[in-house]
């Protein structure tokens, strides 16, 4: 090649490169949901009719969810009460979603879905084996993928060491099962992680409460105690991208280490006893997952 021929090959290289096709995907959305969450469902008139107004709502948006995420706490609560009161807030619950729900659901237990009256632990569904058969789960964390994302739904409600109910971690044997999923995943799919009490939350400083003798103690049933080692956790895996919560029956977003945290509310609000509860109203939220990894939540109230 001469000086000339070499000279003209170069000068044709920029040029050349702005006509090279992009074989990028462009930025698009994956898969829309609904979350709902701290639906306290009991047998009563107000609270069946609020729970149906939520599914009315969501499932009547022009832009429609493809399925639904209930972050936990379906029914008011089964951890004081007889087995006659938890059976007809299961009934209750397990109504309304035949008549008024047509969308899949996925499920997170929560620390009200949990029955623990003590002097019941002889029985089988002492625990949380009674919500599981309810929400026909096979297991109280797994995972499934959809649209491209892959989806962890974890059990952060655990007995204290005392044996009580509840304090918010993952159990050790629950702990190296997220660690294997993480890295059995592509690093290239974006993970969202849902968990029914918060890992990372500025909602847990609405209380004065909290501020004792100079310090901040944030109560370890509010958020999870685990959180230092799971945020690491995240932080090696970049592809886990959000984590969703109720429980506070508050609305947040944090952003730390490149993870969004969702606190998502709650359909009753204050119980049920009225639509707000602190500075937040009653209401589900909308969830568009896009194909560069990034969340969009709309947050809906009723």
């Amino acid at each position: 090649m001469n000086r000339r021929n070499l000279l003209k090959g170069v000068s044709l290289l920029p040029f050349a490169s702005l006509l090279t096709p992009s074989f990028a995907a462009p930025r698009a959305r994956s898969v829309r949901f609904a979350y709902i969450g701290d639906t306290h469902i009991t047998p009563d008139k107000k609270p069946m009719e609020g729970v149906a107004k939520a599914f009315h709502h969501l499932q009547n948006q022009t832009d429609k969810p493809a399925f639904i995420l209930h972050g936990g706490d379906v029914i008011m609560d089964a951890l004081g009460q007889d087995k006659d009161a938890v059976q007809k807030q299961w009934d209750a619950w397990q109504s309304v979603v035949k008549a008024e729900c047509s969308l899949p659901v996925q499920y997170c237990i929560g620390n009200h879905d949990v029955w623990g009256k003590t002097d019941m632990k002889a029985d089988a569904r002492y625990g949380k084996a009674w919500a599981l058969e309810q929400l026909g789960l096979n297991n109280r964390y797994r995972s499934f993928s959809q649209n491209g994302w892959h989806f962890i739904v974890l059990d952060g409600v655990q007995t204290t060491p005392e044996g009580k109910w509840y304090t918010a971690n993952l159990d050790p044997e629950q702990l190296d099962w997220l660690k294997a999923e993480l890295t059995k995943t592509d690093p290239k799919t974006p993970i969202l992680i849902l968990s029914h009490i918060p890992i990372v939350t500025a909602s847990v400083f609405y209380d004065r409460n909290i501020v004792k003798n100079g310090n901040i103690v944030v109560p370890g049933s509010w958020n999870h105690t685990d959180a230092p080692d799971l945020i690491k956790l995240f932080h090696q895996h970049p592809n886990v991208r959000a984590a969703l919560s109720g429980h506070m029956h508050l609305l947040d977003r944090v952003d730390y280490n490149q993870v969004s945290y969702f606190c998502n509310g709650a359909v009753c609000g204050n119980w049920w006893e009225s639509d707000t509860y602190h500075e937040t109203k009653a209401g589900y939220a909308l969830f568009d997952l896009l194909n560069d990894g990034t969340v969009e939540r709309t947050f809906v109230t009723l």
